[in-house]
């Protein structure tokens, strides 16, 4: 078995600079998504869903030959 390998300098500088890019940009994106997504929503009607089930299981596959 080799030793335990120790973290140089140059890696806790690495590692904390690759930290606060994931900082930033989970920052960015919950940014993005208060100000465009929150207020967003989306009400689903069970008849519509299933009337487009069933219209795209009748109609043929794409790219099937004829």
């Amino acid at each position: 078995m080799s030793a335990p390998q120790v973290m140089k300098p140059h890696d806790k500088k690495l590692l904390r600079k690759l930290s606060l890019v994931l900082l930033v940009k989970f920052a960015l994106l919950a940014a993005l998504w208060w100000g465009f997504v929150r207020e967003q929503r989306v009400t689903v009607d069970g008849d519509s869903v299933a009337a487009q089930f069933l219209h795209s299981a009748r109609s043929p596959a794409k790219g099937a030959s004829q």
